[in-house]
């Protein structure tokens, strides 16, 4: 199974028997069809400002199958899902930690230490060896608020983006984390990542059955995924930043793929398919899972820490986050 993306703004989603065709636009004005079998697809991704028909939504949604949308920059928008679940049971267990104080803190202390973990691990990769982060993991355990854990993380966050710093050549501009807008090349990937990360975590969330907006780590703000944003946080460096620095440091992607305009970098769309498609590779990438002691996917991945998360709630069994060594 794999994942659409319709990238080019003026495409078009249509519904043709059991396959999705899509209309893509010609130099010469032509249009050029494309057919999709349904049952090759798992989520749906529109890009930009592309169009779905209703037949083609209704279709999607049919068949289990969640319609993503991203503006061409790569921020998440929002998306179609199908039917929520019907695990009521689940949602109360998710509200009655939210206000328990002592579980509260332990799990988000979990979740943080294990992105501090794989941001070390992403540095180490990179041979940045010489870091604080791996001080900053253990100083997350004897803080006593939820305040206090968010000021651990943030203050790792800036170190982790120090280090990548060090790393980049000077070309790329890269001096930390600014999101709104990316101000150079590297945040506008790094943004782009997150964003199709955020895809696969919503994903995630719902077919697991758990709130997206009821959250532990971040708090409940209205329109704020909390929840997806909390398990987003181990796979941020696994994932979205591993591809970042791989694209770089393979040359996929350089400095003249982007065009900035008031302040802010965009990839180029030839770009951004080709971090597409090194973001599919990763996802497809297998790896023995610490916990169940088999290989997957970091798809597959991310779908087991929502299942795992779910049973911590249901049945207070310890959430373990995804660490790698």
């Amino acid at each position: 199974m794999s994942v659409l993306y319709v990238l080019q703004p003026n495409a078009i989603l249509n519904k043709v028997h059991e396959a999705f065709h899509v209309a893509l636009q010609q130099e010469d004005g032509t249009w050029k069809k494309q057919a999709v079998p349904a049952q090759t697809v798992e989520q749906v991704v529109l890009m930009g400002n592309p169009q779905i028909t209703g037949d083609a939504l209704c279709y999607a949604l049919e068949l289990g199958m969640p319609v993503h949308y991203l503006t061409s920059f790569g921020k998440y928008m929002g998306s179609a899902l199908p039917g929520y679940s019907r695990n009521g049971q689940l949602r109360l267990a998710q509200y009655d930690l939210y206000h328990d104080r002592d579980r509260r803190l332990e799990l988000v202390k979990a979740i943080v230490m294990a992105k501090i973990h794989n941001q070390h691990l992403i540095l180490y990769r990179q041979k940045v060896k010489k870091n604080p982060l791996k001080q900053r993991k253990k100083d997350v355990k004897t803080q006593t608020t939820l305040d206090q854990v968010r000021g651990m993380e943030g203050l790792a966050a800036r170190e982790y983006f120090a280090g990548l710093s060090s790393i980049l050549e000077d070309q790329w501009g890269f001096k930390g984390r600014f999101r709104r807008p990316p101000t150079d090349p590297v945040n506008a990937l790094l943004s782009f990542g997150y964003g199709l990360l955020r895809v696969q975590v919503t994903s995630a969330v719902h077919i697991a059955g758990l709130d997206p907006y009821i959250g532990y780590l971040h708090e409940v703000h209205h329109g704020q995924p909390a929840m997806v944003l909390d398990l987003m946080e181990e796979f941020r460096a696994l994932v979205a930043d591993s591809v970042v620095l791989s694209v770089i440091n393979t040359r996929e992607i350089q400095c003249n793929d982007f065009t900035e305009s008031l302040g802010a970098y965009r990839l180029s769309d030839s770009a951004r398919k080709t971090f597409i498609q090194a973001f599919e590779r990763k996802m497809t990438d297998e790896f023995k899972h610490p916990i169940f002691d088999y290989r997957c996917t970091y798809r597959r991945a991310i779908e087991l820490q929502a299942r795992l998360l779910s049973r911590h709630l249901l049945e207070d069994i310890p959430y373990k986050p995804l660490m790698l060594r």
